[in-house]
């Protein structure tokens, strides 16, 4: 398993954190899909995002929404449509974390779309993440976009369809694949990865013991977005920031919690894992 970097101009337990520096968090997870003539059905994606609520929650981050199945809607993540609706917009809370299908080319070039794809009341939404994402901006809270699905974060198709969402965000996290080679319906990479952010530590007979390490955003990403995929699927985050150092800086070392200040620049880093 190789990791690949890049860089572009354009018995007590403890938490890794306090609540001083607690982000607040929002899920969206869709399972059904049949009622939209379309699958299959996702029954793991329900409970993943519980597992990734558990370990945000118990490290004390607010949470602001929580939206399962027809409540989940494309607009959702639709800069200026939906993406700052109170009750569930995904550029409202400062975390969000979608888990459902996404699109899978059989061989992505680089100007094909990446999507999120939603099921509500019998409808299907697709949202054009290069197009119609912006995160970040106009009043948005978004510091980490992070998306378990299918294919939303192609590596050939990076520059189109992920530069143009960061306009204020940090770091994104998503999988690069095609239909032949996917991610799997699966309950223990969300939860493993969440797990990662916020750490975990034991103290026995007076010595701490890191029972669950701290990692940022990225390298909790690298160690658990293979969980559960298919092979030639990799795991990929990006970055972006004012200068190369800084860019890769951040892609590597920033954690949730505490959070680096707001990105600013026409540089991004991305690094990638592959199965």
């Amino acid at each position: 398993m190789r990791i690949r970097a890049w860089l572009f101009a354009a018995c007590a337990l403890s938490f890794g954190l306090g609540t001083a520096h607690a982000q607040n968090y929002s899920t969206g997870a869709v399972d059904i899909y049949n009622t939209c003539n379309t699958g299959p059905d996702l029954p793991q994606t329900i409970p993943e995002a519980a597992n990734v609520r558990h370990w945000w929650d118990l490290a004390k981050f607010p949470q602001v929404s929580r939206w399962e199945n027809s409540d989940v809607w494309n607009t959702d993540f639709t800069d200026g449509s939906g993406d700052l609706e109170p009750q569930g917009g995904s550029d409202v809370a400062n975390i969000y974390f979608f888990t459902g299908h996404g699109t899978c080319q059989s061989a992505p070039q680089a100007t094909d779309p990446d999507f999120l794809v939603t099921c509500s009341g019998g409808t299907l939404g697709s949202t054009n993440i290069g197009t119609k994402s912006r995160w970040g901006n106009a009043g948005g809270h978004s510091r980490f976009m992070l998306l378990d699905a299918s294919c939303p974060m192609d590596l050939v198709s990076l520059s189109n369809n992920w530069f143009p969402p960061f306009r204020g965000l940090h770091v994104a996290t998503g999988h690069s694949g095609n239909r032949t080679h996917d991610t799997l319906d699966s309950s223990s990479r969300g939860d493993q990865f969440a797990a990662r952010t916020v750490g975990v530590t034991t103290t026995f007979l007076g010595i701490v013991i890191s029972t669950i390490p701290k990692q940022s955003v990225t390298w909790a990403w690298m160690n658990t977005g293979l969980i559960d995929v298919q092979s030639q699927v990799c795991a990929v985050s990006i970055a972006n920031d004012t200068t190369a150092a800084t860019a890769s800086n951040r892609r590597d070392n920033e954690f949730i919690s505490p959070s680096f200040g707001p990105p600013s620049g026409n540089w991004y880093a991305w690094r990638w894992v592959c199965s």
